[in-house]
């Protein structure tokens, strides 16, 4: 609370040099750039806590070179995907919504197709699908629609996710657009 008044303070004395002096000064806008970076790396590290929950709670069969991968992917601005085997989404990182212009709850409950459309390869879709099928790793760049219709390349890395007994429970994808 004292740094929140302080901050409050240091807007007012700054608002208020502003309107005599005709200008603003730097520390106001430093502070506010220092306490949004804050914001967004204590939001990245929620978004790796829940992502290790996620692990936990399906009990996924991850190493540990795939987990700091994935977390990496997710602190460096991928986003990431979770699926069921229906390949519904049952969880999207918040990249997502910068990416496709859909909030992760617009997305939970769709398939991917919602975000396909004229356009995309469906040379492609059945290659993903059948690899998917087959439960093996693929790679792919898809033409995908964000909210208001704009396409966009979208790199997409699918990995299919077993539990400790090995059986195959999600697939995780690992976005980006191109």
């Amino acid at each position: 609370m004292i740094f929140s008044q302080a901050y409050a303070d240091m807007l007012q004395y700054s608002h208020s040099r502003c309107h005599t002096d005709g200008q603003r000064t730097y520390p106001s806008p430093c502070l506010e750039i220092y306490l949004l970076q804050q914001a967004q790396q204590k939001a990245k590290r929620k978004e790796s806590t829940i992502f290790g929950q996620l692990i936990n709670i399906f009990d996924w069969n991850l190493t540990r070179k795939q987990r700091k991968a994935y977390v990496q992917a997710l602190s460096t601005g991928y986003t990431l995907v979770v699926t069921d085997l229906s390949k519904t989404i049952l969880w999207a990182s918040h990249s997502f919504l910068s990416m496709t212009g859909y909030t992760t709850s617009e997305a939970v409950g769709q398939t991917p197709a919602f975000l396909q459309g004229e356009q995309t390869s469906q040379t492609d879709l059945v290659r993903i699908r059948e690899r998917l099928r087959r439960a093996v790793p693929v790679k792919a760049d898809l033409i995908n629609y964000r909210k208001g219709g704009e396409p966009y390349i979208c790199r997409v890395e699918i990995a299919p996710l077993r539990n400790s007994q090995g059986e195959l429970t999600h697939f995780l994808a690992v976005e980006s657009a191109v």
